[in-house]
């Protein structure tokens, strides 16, 4: 018997979900009709009626636009041609730009594969992204997906766009027009309640560079993935996120939305992977920045009146944003004019001139109801680049009149030090404009010190300040040498002066800090190429705590020199595999020979050529260290003159050993999973202190191939109920982390003649034919030395096993 076609089976599921919805929509009805008929019961005012009509209405009419909306994307990805022909609007970029080329081939290879795709995508998905999300907080514990339906339309390549101006011989730029129409439908469970989104959205421009160019395979060093600009994003919500398909409500869902997307993958912000070992990733996923605009909004000129008006001309209370990327910049409200004048100066760096804009939106404020947009414009950056300084007037776009006036100024950056009094001069006693830019990536820490009376490991997350901004990384639970690889940049008023503020708190305890500390800015102005990159010794810390970052400090100029555009080597000349890039060889590039014989540096040497300030030690930074540390990441700054390119040492980070398994021993000698513990003896309190952190690769025990896993523990040969101690359930997990402490009174002498009996269960109900043990460790306390904390992996067995567990590996913590 064949089986039913999949396009059968879709067009059978479509039915049914179009006679649900019937079916909801007769239920929706009646229940405003018993609504209405208790309003009126209960002597509520008639106002709530007109108001929930209103939000109805609304409703009603966002709806079908938005569906029309997507009926004719979705047209468009299934059959463009006929899509055009029917209709002139929404067309891909090969129609507008004659140096855009369709990609029609590759959309055919992507149809084919999608279905393999959503496959891929799906076990991704569950196997990965949801697990990390529930142990993300102990909120999403219960997070998982219940539906993954990528749906039949796969994304599409509007357009390619390959440069061959302007680039250099050993890079491949190009520019994807990507038209992502999706009939898809996510769904999500999160504390019983059901949510998710269904026909996304999304259409922007993808830049994929590629390089170095080589002469062996794979042909390119490394790829690099971002978008140029915010994409546009739609989409319908499902499930109880409907709820918030209401004005103002829904746009703060999108904006949501929007910013992730922008930390993730729009500049500054991208994805890069390599592809061969000896690629300096650093300089691919953190390339400096191109320059700084500085944006004058001055005035505008006849706009609409947005406030009508009983007695004479309606007006306005006229308000600028500008969005670009990530970053957001809004004026004061000018209230009651048509023609307003701000005089306001805002900064953003650019990382891409020649593709780049910045959204322009002049609203008008509302109190109290959403604010109205009475006109947009568009902000090209390279024509400002190009000409320097650019003042000018701007008509507005989607209004019937209104004009805005903007001063566009180019600053190059410059690493010559002699540059910045000249800088600093024409900045003045302006607080508002910058005199250089901060470039912090900010790698790892190391031995960072635990809080009192934890045994538990940190979940530290940094906050970087200078001046007013300051950023804040995400968290790293359980571990006292986290890897962040996160880039920040800070706009510098006066480097002189100013100082980078670095705290370091535990997430679990984010009142205390990890350590802190201060490096005053002058002391990049004599290094080398003005950056310091090694390890920094934190203060108020543990002995040995230290933070490895890389610090670039850069001078804003309106003067243009090509020897500052200097990046640095993208490759390990040091490695003999490497093939030289295939540009145009610079002069003053030290050969390969001189790299392979660095010249070491002793003593008083050494410190004068370390480019740090030799009294920084007696104002903020303690130890720093100019020796290369061992795991760095970001190539250290190169010894010679600006000018000069030399060939850099690619790092390979070494990590020490973790209390973790091996991949191949991850589920332990028995197939059941591990389980991580750490023992102390309190010998003043006389308590043994027992800390569950985590497990491993549980036994999947139910339906779903999940488990709700919690740990039960017995001090031997004590089984009372006073002696048990039990951790909290967590819910649909394999990979469970506790990070619970208990305590058991215990006289020490007491300790050589007790066994600590674990037993991980599944948390069932009592009629359930779910498994209920997943594993059993009985840890013999006299082979354990309790005096100082350790921490132990040990491998679980089933219940009826007399083994009784030893550690397969050992961190102590004393």
């Amino acid at each position: 018997m064949s089986e039913t076609p999949p396009k059968a089976q879709r067009k059978s599921a479509i039915e049914e979900a179009q006679l649900v919805n019937v079916v909801l929509r007769y239920f929706k009805l009646a229940g405003v009709a018993v609504g209405v008929w208790l309003s009126g019961y209960l002597n509520f005012s008639p106002s709530w009626l007109l108001v929930g009509l209103v939000l109805y209405v609304w409703k009603e009419r966002q709806g079908k636009r938005k569906k029309l909306q997507i009926e004719i994307r979705q047209d468009t990805a299934r059959d463009e041609q006929k899509a055009i022909l029917a209709r002139v609007e929404d067309l891909p970029s090969w129609v507008h730009f004659p140096e855009v080329e369709r990609a029609e081939w590759f959309n055919k290879i992507l149809d084919q594969i999608w279905p393999f795709i959503g496959d891929y995508v799906k076990d991704l998905l569950i196997n990965s992204i949801q697990p990390k999300i529930q142990a993300s907080h102990a909120h999403m514990a219960s997070f998982v997906f219940t539906r993954i339906d990528l749906g039949d339309i796969p994304p599409r390549i509007g357009g390619v766009k390959v440069y061959t101006k302007n680039v250099r011989r050993d890079e491949i730029y190009m520019d994807l027009d990507i038209i992502y129409s999706s009939d898809c439908d996510l769904m999500v469970k999160l504390k019983g309640m059901n949510m998710g989104i269904k026909d996304l959205q999304v259409r922007g421009t993808m830049r994929v560079i590629l390089k170095p160019l080589l002469s062996r395979m794979p042909l390119f060093g490394g790829l690099s993935v971002f978008f140029l600009n915010n994409p546009s994003i739609d989409f319908n919500l499902k499930g109880l996120a409907d709820a918030f398909d209401l004005p103002g409500l829904r746009e703060m869902v999108e904006d949501i939305i929007a910013e992730q997307i922008a930390n993730i993958m729009v500049l500054p912000n991208r994805i890069a992977v390599p592809m061969i070992e000896e690629l300096n990733l650093s300089l691919l996923k953190y390339p400096p920045p191109e320059g700084v605009l500085r944006i004058y909004m001055i005035e505008a000129r006849n706009l609409v009146s947005a406030d009508v008006a009983f007695v004479g001309k309606g007006k306005s209370d006229p308000y600028a944003v500008l969005k670009f990327g990530p970053e957001k910049f809004k004026t004061k409200v000018i209230n009651n004019t048509v023609n307003p004048q701000w005089n306001e100066v805002f900064e953003t760096i650019i990382d891409c001139k020649d593709a780049q804009v910045i959204d322009l939106e002049i609203r008008d404020e509302d109190p109290g109801s959403k604010d109205d947009k009475i006109g947009t414009a568009a902000i090209d950056i390279s024509s400002s680049a190009s000409q320097g300084t650019l003042d000018t007037w701007l008509p507005l776009e989607n209004v019937k009149k209104g004009d805005v006036h903007l001063k566009l100024v180019w600053m190059y950056l410059a690493n010559d030090p002699m540059v910045l009094e000249k800088t600093l001069k024409q900045v003045g006693a302006s607080s508002e404009l910058a005199s250089c830019v901060l470039m912090v990536n900010l790698d790892s820490a190391k031995d960072l010190p635990r809080m009192k009376k934890q045994i538990a490991e940190p979940s530290p997350f940094v906050v970087l300040s200078l001046g007013p901004k300051s950023f804040e990384t995400e968290e790293k639970p359980n571990t006292d040498s986290p890897v962040w690889e996160k880039p920040f940049r800070f706009l510098v008023h006066n480097p002189h002066i100013q100082k980078l503020d670095i705290q370091i708190f535990d997430k679990k305890n984010p009142k205390e800090s990890l350590g802190d500390l201060t490096i005053p800015l002058k002391s990049l102005l004599s290094a080398p190429d003005m950056t310091l990159d090694q390890d920094f010794a934190l203060k108020n810390s543990g002995l040995d705590s230290k933070i490895n970052m890389r610090l670039c400090l850069r001078i804003l100029t309106p003067e243009n020199n090509p020897a500052w555009r200097s990046e640095g080597a993208i490759l390990n000349t040091n490695s003999s595999s490497v093939d030289p890039p295939a540009g145009p060889k610079k002069e003053g590039t030290s050969s390969p020979d001189a790299a392979k014989k660095p010249q070491p540096q002793t003593g008083p040497a050494k410190a004068a050529n370390s480019g740090v300030d030799p009294t920084i030690k007696k104002v903020e930074v303690t130890q720093i260290n100019a020796a290369k540390p061992e795991g760095q990441v970001i190539p250290p700054a190169s010894n010679t003159s600006p000018s000069t390119v030399t060939s850099t040492e690619v790092r390979q980070r070494k990590t020490k050993s973790s209390p973790a398994p091996a991949e191949s021993d991850a589920r332990g000698a028995y197939g059941r999973g591990r389980i991580q513990l750490t023992f102390r003896y309190s010998s003043q309190r006389q308590k043994l202190v027992v800390v569950v952190h985590k497990c491993l690769n549980l036994l999947p025990c139910d339906s779903d191939n999940l488990a709700d896993p919690y740990v039960k523990m017995y001090l031997l040969p004590d089984k009372s109920s006073s002696g048990k101690r039990k951790t909290a359930v967590i819910k649909n997990n394999l990979n469970p982390v506790f990070d619970e402490t208990f305590e058991f009174s215990l006289k020490q002498e007491e300790i050589a003649d007790r066994d600590l009996e674990l037993t991980i269960r599944n948390d069932t109900s009592f009629f359930s034919s779910n498994v209920k043990v997943m594993g059993v460790v009985t840890i013999d306390l006299s082979k354990m030395d309790v005096s100082k904390a350790a921490t132990d992996w040990f491998d679980l067995h089933p219940e009826d096993s007399d083994d009784a567990e030893k550690p397969i590996s050992v961190e102590s913590d004393v």
